[in-house]
C-alpha cells in the first residue's frame, strides 16, 4: 500500500526520498534516482517529485512544514502533508478549506481538514491548482499520522475512496 518516513531536519527533499527508497524498497544509491517536474511549465526546479528505482517509477509524495519532513512511497498514487497547527490557525479561511456539509470546529481539526485535503490533492496530482473546497473528505481515502507535537500529518492514496479508514 504506502510507506511513510519522518527524516532528520538537515536532511534535502531529494536525499530524504533517495533514503526512503534504500530502506523500503531495499534499493542501491546507485539506481536511485529522483527529482520533481511541473506538470504546467516542466521545471524541474518545482513540482511534483518523482523517483525510478532501476528504471522503474514508485509513486512518491513529500511535505516540509517548519523543521519536519515526511515521505510516501507507494505501489499506487500518494500524496502526504504535514502541517503546523499554529501556522494554519493564522491563515485560516473556512470558505477556502471546507466543502458543503464539512466543520472544523478549533484548530487542531482545521489544521487537520487541511493536511487531509493536501494529501488528496497531491495524490491526485493536481496539487492546490484544485481548490480545497472542492475536495469532500468523506468520499477520500485519507488516513491521519502522528505527528511531532504542534504538527499533523496525513497520508491520501490510491484516488477516492469511503473517506478514513
Amino acid at each position: 500500500m504506502y510507506d511513510v518516513r519522518w527524516h532528520a531536519t538537515d536532511t534535502g527533499a531529494r536525499r530524504a526520498l533517495e533514503l526512503h527508497a534504500a530502506a523500503h524498497l531495499r534499493a542501491a544509491a546507485g539506481l536511485v534516482t529522483s527529482g520533481r517536474l511541473c506538470p504546467r511549465c516542466g521545471s524541474s526546479r518545482h513540482g511534483r517529485p518523482w523517483l525510478r528505482v532501476g528504471g522503474t517509477r514508485h509513486h512518491v509524495s513529500l511535505s516540509r512544514s517548519g523543521p519536519h519532513l515526511l515521505t510516501a512511497i507507494a505501489d499506487r498514487p500518494v500524496g502526504v502533508d504535514v502541517e503546523s497547527v499554529a501556522a494554519v490557525a493564522s491563515r485560516w479561511d473556512p470558505g477556502l478549506v471546507l466543502a458543503g456539509g464539512e466543520v472544523a470546529t478549533d484548530d487542531v481539526a482545521r489544521a487537520r481538514a487541511w493536511a487531509r485535503k493536501e494529501a488528496v490533492l497531491k495524490a491526485r496530482g493536481t496539487g492546490l491548482a484544485t481548490p480545497m473546497g472542492a475536495v469532500l473528505l468523506a468520499e477520500e481515502r485519507w488516513a491521519d499520522l502522528d505527528a511531532p507535537e504542534g504538527y499533523v500529518a496525513a497520508v491520501s492514496w490510491g484516488g477516492r475512496g469511503a473517506g478514513a479508514p
